[in-house]
């Protein structure tokens, strides 16, 4: 297990700048997972520091030292790539071996390396089959096996469940999670799917456009997103967004929406006709004949343990989380009610989330 460091670093191809001066401090033994839209540079800071990529400035040290300047070989690292890169010739041993051998290990210890990495992932029964005789699931398997025959200091991840079917994702991401407890190397995981990230690390690193948004533990990145972007990224369904502006009325703060107004809590400082956005997750809405929101249903989703409702409020689209025997129907007509402590207030201006007023 090693520490991970990285410091200011920038990638330029060419005049395009596409990673720009990203510092991230990754400790011994963390499961990090780098999230983010395609195209925000999470794949490149990631190639980076496997070597297969040299940054354009800043520093990636591993277990303490500078590996700039040092091949991907030399780094101590394994990467299990989005494809599974076997080779179709080569049993399942054979792949997972071919490693080793390159590094003229002794046989007695490969066939060591191999069969406890085999045992660990549930493929001694596969040990002589060729990759084509393997399920896509087997194979990822098989790909991740023939990184941990390595031991070593860091795994790299870069997106390895995203030929999977829905069912197989699922399953692997117990068996990734389940991996790391048992193993416990440095792991740094690339995904754009956020309910990947949200299952599997200890710390989720937000990116966009090449920057770092936020970064945290799941429940950090979900119950206080620092700004719109993290707050629209993270969760699903999507949180709500209503914009407006802060007035008084009868001496309560309040937002005035296009369609409606609403409470706001009393411990936000807020300005005088300052123009924000209310965020609400769509747990804390809920349908209530006494609530201030007006809406028509549109999409009605059943989902087994619950149901997703889809509802328009004037123009502004809401999502809500309902009970499995809601009666909700589109073109209904409906009242909703929200949580005003779960609310979340960003700053229509910067994108920035509100500070509390025990934070000032």
């Amino acid at each position: 297990m090693a520490t991970v460091l990285l410091d200011g670093i920038k990638k330029s191809f060419g005049s395009v700048d596409v990673i720009h001066g990203v510092s991230l401090d990754i400790a011994q033994g963390e499961f990090v997972a780098l999230v983010g839209p395609s195209g925000c540079g999470k794949s490149t800071l990631l190639r980076m520091i496997a070597g297969l990529e040299d940054p354009t400035a800043g520093a990636i040290s591993i277990g303490g030292t500078v590996v700039n300047d040092l091949l991907p070989k030399d780094r101590d690292i394994a990467m299990v790539f989005q494809s599974y890169a076997l080779y179709p010739h080569m049993t399942v041993r054979e792949n997972m071996s071919f490693a080793l051998e390159l590094e003229k290990r002794p046989k007695p210890d490969i066939d060591k390396a191999v069969n406890e990495a085999s045992s660990i992932l549930g493929l001694n029964d596969f040990l002589d089959r060729r990759p084509k005789a393997l399920s896509g699931g087997q194979r990822q398997r098989v790909a991740m096996g023939r990184a941990i025959v390595r031991n070593p200091e860091v795994f790299l991840f870069d997106e390895p469940l995203s030929n999977l079917d829905a069912k197989l994702r699922t399953v692997m991401r117990k068996e990734v999670k389940r991996l790391h407890q048992r193993l416990k190397t440095t792991s740094i995981y690339v995904t754009h799917d956020q309910t990947e990230a949200m299952t599997m690390a200890d710390r989720i690193v937000v990116m966009n456009a090449g920057r770092i948004e936020q970064a945290g533990t799941p429940l950090q990145l979900y119950n206080r997103p620092e700004n719109l972007f993290v707050a629209g990224f993270i969760g699903a369904p999507q949180m709500n967004m209503l914009q407006g502006r802060v007035t008084t009325t009868e001496g309560q703060t309040v937002l005035a929406h296009a369609d409606v107004t609403l409470g706001l809590p009393d411990d936000v400082a807020l300005d005088e006709g300052q123009e924000v956005v209310l965020g609400i997750r769509p747990e804390h809405l809920s349908l209530d004949p006494q609530g201030v929101l007006r809406a028509v249903v549109e999409v009605v989703e059943p989902m087994g343990i619950e149901t997703h409702v889809t509802c328009m409020l004037g123009h502004t689209e809401l999502r809500l989380i309902a009970a499995p025997d809601t009666d909700a129907a589109p073109g209904q007509h409906i009242r909703l009610a929200y949580d005003t402590s779960a609310v979340h207030i960003f700053d229509q201006a910067t994108g920035n989330r509100v500070a509390s007023m025990a934070a000032i």
